[in-house]
């Protein structure tokens, strides 16, 4: 169903890429997956007038063309995949509750399907006011990566689904500039986060350019750890002696956080 449409974001650099399946082991390199357990999330969070929410119907997803283009992560093709991914049912749904997420990520994993990982494990949020969407946020796996090393170093399919699984990527948050300074940004990096954390990732990333300070700032106070400028990201902290992590470029700044019991 999804073989072959695979596409993962890098943040601020917006390049449009394709997925592709890691060489298979029998024998698995790393440990067994961590299952999750964390209260149902609210279908919307309330912020003021405004509410969050996953996107709900094609023509949502369809305006994260202009989320993506504000914040310089893709365009059209993305937007496009993401209505495919909706439209075969998948967007989301490891991310939606502890059970059906386990369940579906355990089959995923044991079939060696890279993209229903992929989309299953990713979130497209909006906030809106009145029906109005104004603003948006996208979180998942940086599949391409993560596909890239695995094949770099020869990983079997476990290593490299587990990887996906554990991680997790705030491809962007864009809000219309006159709804800016409302506390919608925080709104959706929390929304975001708790997708996430309920979908049993452990490490929430993201970069942005080192010239905005501001972000530096904002991140910071959402409990997120802001690295030096152009420090790669090592996961090998977390996942069991996984080989190296994302690199930014040399104008961008990462930042993480590790998600645990006591984050919500």
């Amino acid at each position: 169903m999804f073989t072959g449409i695979v596409r993962a974001w890098q943040g601020a650099r917006g390049a449009e890429i394709q997925g592709r399946k890691p060489k298979k082991s029998d024998t698995a390199r790393r440990g067994s997956l961590r299952r999750v357990s964390a209260p149902a999330a609210a279908k919307e969070i309330a912020v003021g007038p405004y509410r969050i929410r996953p996107a709900r119907t094609s023509e949502e997803l369809s305006g994260f063309e202009r989320w993506t283009s504000m914040a310089g992560a893709g365009g059209p093709k993305v937007a496009a995949n993401l209505v495919r991914a909706h439209a075969d049912g998948f967007l989301g749904e490891g991310l939606r509750d502890p059970d059906s997420s386990y369940r579906l990520m355990a089959a995923a994993v044991t079939g060696g399907d890279v993209d229903a990982v992929v989309w299953a494990r990713t979130d497209a949020l909006v906030a809106t006011l009145d029906g109005q969407i104004v603003g948006g946020a996208l979180v998942g796996p940086a599949a391409q990566f993560i596909s890239d090393l695995g094949e770099a170093h020869d990983l079997s399919t476990t290593a490299v689904m587990q990887a996906l699984l554990f991680t997790s990527k705030l491809h962007l948050v864009a809000i219309d500039d006159d709804r800016r300074r409302r506390g919608l940004g925080r709104a959706l990096v929390h929304a975001a986060t708790f997708s996430a954390y309920r979908g049993g990732v452990q490490i929430l990333y993201g970069q942005f350019l080192t010239s905005d300070q501001g972000l530096a700032d904002f991140y910071g106070r959402q409990g997120f750890t802001v690295m030096p400028p152009a420090t790669p990201l090592n996961f090998s902290h977390w996942l069991d002696g996984f080989p190296g992590g994302p690199a930014p470029l040399a104008n961008e700044t990462f930042f993480y956080r590790l998600l645990t019991t006591d984050c919500f």
